[in-house]
């Protein structure tokens, strides 16, 4: 935000002329703050899907930004039990993450109030590394976004200790690798999880439900548990409301007791105390009042259509504007620019030395293709190389030949329909205003971490900074490039030749499937490039091609 000279101070004494410096100093702080909270506290919906309940194919994923699956055990030296049914974990993992949706691994659960495993492996240093190596390793085994700690529940004293040793070891290890950390709480009175425990989760979900044996999760118990959670310093952004999809005492889901003869908009049925529609659009307002999210336990006991809670939650969240980090959807396979709030343009500066956004034109240097990093994350890529975070301990850089952790990012977009990178380090990238090498270092969302962001065809056409723009060539003209054969039989090299080839620049070419997920990229500085189709399957496919500043598309069919 700018603020020019407002009116002239000269005939306003000097009272008045501070006054005036403090309103636009707030101004700033107010439009900085505005832009931050946006992408901070976006708010989450996350709902529980155990292993033993509910099908993923009938999961309403738009709906949803993280589901936590249900549950993980740890043995008592810090091993891990066998999962229960893995291969609906697997299936789960790949249908939301084509949906943007994150997927944590539960771990623990009440198990029948045996947490013997936490309280042996929290007590034991070599067993906590055990504990905490293998849930990377199954972190990564099954492509997750992160640890959920559902560890019911520490006792006071040495326990609760042991528990922020846990905690600082498993924060450490998931967001140095651009992961999760979270944990599920009780609704209040949980003074065994201790306060240096909130800067050490992304979030904590607050089981606001099981109160008692009836009305165990009422709106002023939900009140109860935000405000105790809040009155001990947990930021609002970090407090999820839970919220129950059963009744007690029986037990029975919500979708039961409407077959029974519930109605959807009452909280009690023949002694069976539940959530009805108009409690859950109460919860989900309070939770955007006071909190940063809302969580559902759990997802397969849900109704479907009118009377569903989810559906409920999510026209509350509609209606307050809070729409998810999954949309918009980064633009996968595209190629796009970025430019600062100083109004210049990042480069990658080919690869030489630290990144800068300091370009007053849209180049080849300037030009990054969006790819699939995999779980919900994206990467950069620039004449063949990727953008790196460098962990946050020097200048951003592009000269990475693969994605590591340090080259996957969140796109996240601001209110305002610019965009934020948030680095593996749990860090947002800055423009540092084009004085310095850009980084990623900043904890939150201000203006030099927002870049406004267009693909090149819609730079080109509106000659966006390019006074000279270059060609954007439609594929389907014949003499644009040329992929020989067409279709290829799998197995056969596609050759793709540039006919208007400039051989001051590499030609890039990116195999991308129908869903945009890049598949290969090739770069040579030649005018004749081929590439392997072994690992792809039959099907039609999208070959982007750039070279220089002209870039081309076409449709290949694999046989």
């Amino acid at each position: 935000m700018k603020i020019n000279s407002i009116l002239s101070l000269r005939n306003v004494n000097r009272n008045a002329r501070t006054a005036l410096k403090f309103l636009c100093a707030l101004l700033l702080t107010l439009s900085f703050t505005l832009s931050a909270s946006t992408v901070s506290a976006q708010f989450k919906v996350i709902g529980y899907m155990p292993s033993w309940a509910g099908d993923v194919n009938t999961v309403q994923y738009s709906k949803l930004t993280h589901i936590n699956y249900a549950f993980l055990l740890p043995t008592n030296t810090g091993g891990l039990q066998a999962i229960e049914n893995p291969s609906k974990l697997q299936s789960l993992v790949s249908t939301a993450h084509a949906r943007g949706v994150k997927v944590l691994i539960s771990v623990g659960g009440w198990n029948n109030g045996n947490d013997q495993g936490f309280e042996s492996l929290a007590a034991n240093a070599t067993y906590r590394n055990n504990f905490v190596n293998n849930m990377i390793n199954f972190v990564n085994q099954y492509n997750l976004d992160g640890t959920d700690i559902d560890w019911e529940y520490p006792d006071a004293g040495a326990s609760a200790n042991n528990y922020v040793a846990l905690m600082t070891q498993l924060s450490n290890a998931m967001h140095s690798r651009g992961k999760l950390l979270t944990a599920a709480v009780v609704g209040s009175g949980g003074a065994s999880i201790l306060g240096s425990v909130f800067p050490l989760v992304d979030y904590l979900m607050l089981m606001a439900y099981d109160y008692n044996n009836f009305d165990h999760s009422t709106y002023a118990h939900a009140q109860q548990s935000l405000s105790y959670w809040r009155g001990r310093g947990l930021p609002k952004e970090k407090a999820i409301l839970g919220v129950p999809f059963y009744g007690r005492p029986s037990w029975e889901s919500y979708a039961q007791l409407l077959a029974r003869g519930a109605s959807p908009n009452s909280d009690i049925f023949n002694g069976v105390f539940y959530n009805g529609l108009p409690t859950i659009r109460s919860k989900t307002n309070l939770a955007f009042d006071q909190g940063g999210g809302i969580m559902m336990w759990e997802l397969s006991q849900d109704a479907t259509g009118a009377n569903s809670l989810l559906s409920a939650i999510y026209e509350v969240k509609i209606q307050r504007g809070g729409a998810g980090p999954n949309t918009p959807a980064a633009p996968v396979g595209k190629t796009i620019w970025l430019q600062g709030f100083n109004n210049n343009y990042v480069s990658s500066k080919a690869g030489q030395g630290a990144m800068w956004c300091n370009e007053t034109a849209i180049q080849g240097n300037n030009r990054f293709l969006v790819v699939d990093a995999g779980g919900g994350k994206v990467a950069l890529s620039s004449n063949g190389l990727y953008v790196s975070s460098e962990n946050g301990t020097q200048p951003i850089t592009c000269n990475r030949p693969t994605i590591q952790d340090w080259e996957k990012f969140d796109w996240i977009t601001t209110a305002d329909g610019k965009v934020a990178l948030r680095g593996s380090n749990g860090l947002y990238i800055s423009s540092e205003n084009g004085v310095q090498a850009m980084t990623c270092t900043r904890p939150e969302v201000q203006g030099w971490e927002a870049f406004t962001f267009g693909e090149i065809s819609a730079a080109r056409s509106a000659q966006v900074g390019e006074p000279t723009p270059g060609k954007e060539i439609d594929g389907n003209k014949e003499r644009a490039a040329v992929v020989f054969p067409n279709p290829v039989t799998k197995g056969s090299p596609i050759t793709i030749k540039v006919q208007d080839y400039d051989s001051k620049a590499p030609v890039e070419v990116s195999v991308l499937d129908l869903n945009k997920k890049v598949l290969s990229n090739v770069k040579a500085n030649t005018q004749t490039v081929s590439v392997g189709t072994a690992n792809i399957p039959g099907g039609y496919y999208i070959i982007v091609i750039t070279n220089g500043r002209n870039s081309y598309t076409k449709r290949v069919l694999v046989l």
